[in-house]
């Protein structure tokens, strides 16, 4: 039964990729409660971690965008329980988004993980890359997540940020130009 869900799983990567890969045109766009949408993301990751680790949320309660729901919900899904799957045992995990001083919308995840070195972070992208079969195979995962992530993220005027050190943990980011983020009233700012 679980080779069955992780081959479901595993198709419905492939074809989300290659509907992003091959959309010539802007994906349909509309507003998005982000907030909401991470709140959610968020109770799913502490489900999934199962109190292994310590996860905290820094959420903007107002700060919503116009955007793609299926693909934006994918690249925050995929960072969120990337974080979990390879922080070790008691490793904490924090989840921000925040509207930056330039306007920007800006997400991040940082876990206290295994990290990564130098070498790999310019193929994490890649279909099917994975820096470690081993370790992969333990945790799951076909080697699409961040191909995903940074297809819906070019779909958004954005890209993939990547800082890691192994054994210290990592930080996956992005920011949102201003364009989109909608009109609210300008709460708390973080620089990005």
């Amino acid at each position: 039964m679980e080779q069955a869900t992780r081959m479901e799983d595993l198709v419905n990567q492939l074809l989300s990729l290659s509907k992003m890969e091959g959309r010539s045109d802007a994906p349909e766009q509309e507003p998005l409660d982000v907030p909401y949408m991470l709140d959610v993301l968020v109770e799913e990751a502490k489900r999934l971690s199962d109190g292994r680790h310590r996860i905290r949320a820094d959420i903007a309660p107002a700060l919503q965008i116009i955007g793609n729901k299926d693909e934006l919900r994918s690249a925050f899904s995929n960072l969120v329980f990337n974080a979990v799957q390879y922080t070790p045992l008691n490793g904490k995990i924090d989840i921000c988004w925040q509207l930056t001083t330039g306007g920007t919308a800006h997400f991040s995840v940082t876990d206290t993980g295994v990290g990564i070195a130098a070498n790999h972070l310019s193929r994490l992208t890649e279909r099917f890359y994975r820096v470690d079969e081993a370790r992969t195979r333990h945790n799951g995962g076909a080697g699409l997540g961040l191909s995903i992530v940074k297809h819906a993220l070019g779909h958004h005027q954005s890209r993939l940020n990547i800082d890691s050190t192994p054994g210290q943990g990592s930080c996956f980011s992005f920011t949102l130009p201003k364009e989109r983020v909608l009109d609210i009233p300008r709460m708390e700012n973080v620089s990005a």
